[in-house]
């Protein structure tokens, strides 16, 4: 007469052939998928190199900045370009507005510079009453901002080659701040260009620089191709473990 827990299942001790060979097919499946995981992510950390965006070459060409227009523009878009990143710590946004305010107030005629800091100060202003605002309010301050934003975008529109209502503009009006140190060549600016190579500087590979069905390859294979490998396992081993019930005769 067959034991009456002849079917029960334990991972770790299986107690029959049954067991065993479920184990076994768990197992499979783990190593299967580990595989799938763990080693795509060693096999891009083994071929990706440190590659630089165009930015960055475009800044270490402008850097240390000579008295050029063309060069200062350069500069501009560098910093301004690292700035809208997200990932941008504390610390180097405060570097970055510093370094787009200084070099805005030392490329400009000194004739526009009191009317420039007017306006950057009427900005700050409207923007340090925004937090308490409400409603019609709120909405006529935001108004104001983007007409101050507008007029200083306008001012220094030659200098930076910003057109109005780019990204770039909205970005390099924000990050103009009334107080930076007093040439681009102060000590205060040392770690700048260690700080660009940090946000521009990405490890890359035919992995990531590839497409399939318009996606990179790794965000495809990360974010899509396991997905869909984990629910096939789960169906390889419901079949498998249907089919060996039934070989064995055991009937639901």
């Amino acid at each position: 007469m067959e034991s009456p827990d002849q079917f029960n299942f334990s991972l770790f001790t299986p107690r029959n052939l049954h067991g065993k060979k479920n184990r076994n097919v768990i197992l499979t499946m783990l190593v299967i998928w580990a595989t799938a995981v763990f080693g795509f992510q060693f096999l891009l950390r083994g071929i990706e190199k440190p590659t630089p965006e165009k930015s960055l070459t475009v800044f270490e060409s402008a850097w240390p900045v000579t008295g050029s227009a063309e060069n200062y523009k350069a500069l501009f878009n560098s910093l301004v370009m690292v700035k809208g990143k997200i990932t941008v710590s504390p610390d180097d946004q405060k570097l970055l507005n510093e370094a787009i305010s200084c070099a805005t107030f030392s490329i400009m005629s000194d004739s526009l510079k009191p009317l420039v800091m007017a306006n950057l100060e009427s900005l700050n202003s409207l923007k340090s009453k925004l937090a308490n605002a409400e409603d019609q309010e709120y909405l006529d301050i935001r108004e104001s901002i983007r007409q101050e934003e507008k007029i200083i975008s306008g001012l220094t529109a030659v200098y930076t080659g910003f057109t109005d209502g780019s990204l770039e503009e909205t970005i390099y009006t924000s990050s103009l701040v009334d107080t930076y140190p007093e040439s681009l060549n102060d000590n205060a600016f040392i770690r700048l260009p260690d700080v660009m190579k940090l946000y521009l500087v990405h490890n890359q590979s035919v992995l990531t620089d590839s497409k399939f069905l318009g996606f990179p390859f790794h965000y495809f294979y990360t974010a899509v191709f396991l997905l869909i490998l984990f629910i096939g396992l789960c169906i390889v081993y419901n079949i498998l473990i249907e089919w060996r019930l039934k070989k064995q005769g055991v009937v639901e």
